[in-house]
């Protein structure tokens, strides 16, 4: 285990941090322990890892408590400052914390109305930051910078939204009432699953971490499995396979690259970022791909990670990144 910052860090930043509703100084807080030292990026990507298996129920409750433990124990070995480390308590603030955010964020605006319908009512408005709420059935859900979340009513506890732009979601499962979600692009239906939908000027597609959706456009429709994307394409359904984390890393920064080539890391920037990317000297580069696990949570650390993972100069220009050979 590479060694450990000592300085002291409140670990239940870390968690707000993690789930997206760290303060801009606790972003900062959490950032300067993170380039501190090395272990303390390791321990950063277990207590992750730990939440995410919590939330999706790939471990029982007992395997997860066990594993938090053992991190609990390295946490309280990083800093000097005697703190009773709080363990599972942490994860019961981190949920408290964003139950709140959606009880005090839904301010009801109205923006359309059609003859015999309820008028839709915005549950997430735009801003310039990645947005997470939990919905009242522990459904919880990312909305990218620039977008939009709307509800039209509550009878069967927001079980169909209207996406404008892009997000991610973890659906809680409801054989008795599916989960939908329009865009003026894609609509798309599902029991329980986890999915990024995106519908912007770049693309309009469905891609499926886990679990199964169906999506329909154009009076078409396709089951959408892990590992699959479906893109509208000239008012048809187009199916691939990619690799769905990183399509939805940017809500948290957390990127696991696998063998990703040149051209995945050039839609990747664009898609998640809207970033347009030149590569200078492509033939130098044409076969080079990364592997390994990155935290990018901002444009330095971005330009920072992908220079020294492809071994390149990587630099930001207004809306462009440049890539160059060394």
């Amino acid at each position: 285990m590479a060694p450990n910052n000592t300085n002291g860090l409140d670990y239940t930043i870390l968690i707000k941090f993690i789930d997206g509703q760290a303060s801009p100084a606790e972003t900062a807080e959490v950032a300067a322990w993170l380039e501190a030292a090395p272990g303390n990026r390791e321990l950063y990507f277990q207590v992750k890892d730990i939440l995410d298996q919590l939330r999706v129920s790939e471990v029982t409750r007992e395997e997860t408590d066990q594993r938090w433990l053992q991190i609990a124990a390295q946490l309280q070995q990083s800093t000097d400052v005697a703190t009773p480390v709080r363990r599972l308590h942490w994860l019961k603030y981190a949920a408290v914390l964003l139950v709140l955010v959606i009880a005090g964020g839904i301010t009801a605006y109205v923006l359309t109305k059609q003859p015999g319908q309820q008028p839709l009512i915005t549950l997430v408005s735009q801003k310039p930051t990645v947005q997470h709420i939990v919905l009242p059935d522990s459904t919880r859900i990312w909305v990218k910078p620039g977008s939009s979340l709307q509800y039209r009513n509550v009878k069967d506890g927001l079980r169909e939204l209207w996406l404008n732009g892009s997000g991610y979601f973890e659906v809680v499962k409801n054989t008795a009432t599916p989960f939908k979600i329009h865009t003026p692009g894609i609509t798309v239906i599902v029991l329980g699953t986890s999915f990024t939908v995106n519908d912007d000027q770049l693309s309009t597609n469905v891609i499926v971490n886990t679990g199964m959706v169906k999506a329909s456009a154009h009076s078409r429709e396709m089951l959408v499995r892990p590992g699959q994307r479906v893109t509208v394409i000239n008012n048809q359904l187009q199916m691939d396979s990619v690799n769905a984390q990183l399509f939805a890393a940017w809500k948290d920064g957390d990127y696991k690259f696998e063998n990703t080539s040149m051209e995945e890391i050039k839609e990747l920037l664009q898609i998640n970022y809207g970033y347009h990317v030149e590569i200078l000297q492509p033939q130098k580069l044409r076969n080079t791909s990364i592997s390994g696990r990155v935290l990018i949570t901002d444009e330095l650390s971005l330009c920072k990670s992908l220079a020294g993972m492809l071994e390149a100069d990587v630099r930001k220009d207004s809306n462009r990144i440049i890539i160059q050979p060394k």
